[in-house]
């Protein structure tokens, strides 16, 4: 696939110079869509020089996915820029090639969602043996947006309470999140406050798709893939294009993991129970035995190919079983007792510890009486 600047329209005969203009401006909106990335995608861009530091126009550039062996190709323009867009997250492979000039590869370059990956290349004259370079680590400049991206590994390793994603989006800078409660009941999704702002004011988008409350715009009844199945999501703090945005606060993207042309799976199972669990301090002050937490959350996934370099198949699964009796919804520290209740519920007993009053036109203070 040979990747090329297009532009869109239809056939219109213009009678004055609003409709030109008009026009004109769909056509500059349709062809830089070509170089944009979005909340699921991202880009690879830069320049191409010879030694002397001069651009080279017309050079090939290849850039094909290490997990699916799909391969785009684009041509710098005039002044040696290029630009693939629209590139899922993977690491790619990269060849630079140009008449007169020796080819150069980069192998492992990292695209991350809604990120522009910069990888200038210079050419050597021909008769030089081909050069490959590895790229660890690229500094992200192309834009003011602040964000970190986290990648499947961090998602699926880190301590979660629950299992949940939005557990650990305080990984960004200018995120904050309550600190996550190990014995709450269900997934216990977290609200995140991003910069300040109310907790309502984030965009929530799993694979591009809207993964909002209508009602409230919070993460409580959000969507939560298993962490497992998750390939990266990011949390844009600030700065981010309108694109990506519909509030003041976060833009929260995410996005699961695809087929490749290996076949991969795993299969786990998290789980606590009372013989594991600490008891919560403050019931072990009062003298309370601790409460019932058994919780089990398993599953698993699988991916692969169905056509080598064609088409690929992924499925994931998570389950989780929770018997518990530690949580704020069943376990409250509130309840007023009064002083001297003892198991004794005789009428003697309760009229003498709790002492009712009357007025004078009332009937006497016992188990039958009414009127007080």
């Amino acid at each position: 696939m040979r990747s090329k600047l297009f532009a869109c329209g239809l056939p219109v005969i213009c009678k004055n110079s609003t409709a030109v203009i008009w026009i004109g401006l769909m056509v500059v909106l349709c062809a830089s869509a070509a170089f944009g990335q979005n909340q699921t995608t991202g880009r690879i861009a830069g320049t191409v020089t010879d030694p002397n530091g001069a651009v080279i126009a017309g050079a090939d550039v290849t850039v094909k996915s290490k997990t699916t062996a799909a391969e785009r190709i684009a041509t710098t323009d005039e002044r040696g820029n290029y630009t693939v867009s629209l590139l899922p997250a993977d690491e790619y492979q990269l060849k630079f090639s140009a008449a007169g000039f020796k080819s150069l590869g980069f192998n492992s370059v990292r695209v991350g969602i809604t990120e522009t990956t910069t990888v200038n290349a210079q050419l050597t004259v021909s008769g030089v043996d081909p050069i490959t370079v590895d790229i660890t680590q690229l500094i992200q400049k192309d834009g003011p947006q602040l964000g970190r991206a986290v990648n499947s590994r961090a998602v699926s390793e880190l301590p979660l309470a629950t299992r949940n994603f939005t557990q650990i989006m305080a990984l960004s800078p200018g995120a904050s999140v309550s600190l996550a409660d190990n014995s709450a009941l269900g997934r216990n999704s977290q609200n995140v406050s991003v910069n300040g702002a109310r907790v309502t004011q984030n965009d929530y988008e799993i694979n591009g798709i809207d993964a909002n409350n209508l009602a409230t715009n919070a993460a409580a009844s959000l969507a939560v893939p298993a962490p497992e199945s998750i390939l990266e999501f990011k949390v844009q703090t600030s700065l981010y294009p309108a694109t990506f945005g519909r509030g003041a606060g976060g833009s929260i993207q995410a996005i699961t993991k695809s087929g490749s042309n290996d076949f991969h799976g795993a299969a786990y199972e998290y789980f606590q129970n009372d013989a594991l669990n600490a008891n919560n301090p403050f019931l072990k002050a009062a003298g309370v035995r601790r409460p019932t937490l058994q919780r089990n959350i398993f599953g698993g996934v699988i991916g692969g190919p169905i056509k080598i370099d064609r088409l690929f198949f992924f499925g994931s699964y998570q389950g989780t079983r929770e018997r518990n009796g530690a949580s704020a919804n069943s376990l409250t520290s509130n309840v007023l007792i009064a002083a001297g209740l003892t198991d004794d519920r005789s009428q003697q007993t309760l009229l003498t510890t709790f002492r009712p009053r009357s007025t004078p036109t009332a009937p006497p203070a016992t188990s039958t009486a009414t009127g007080w």
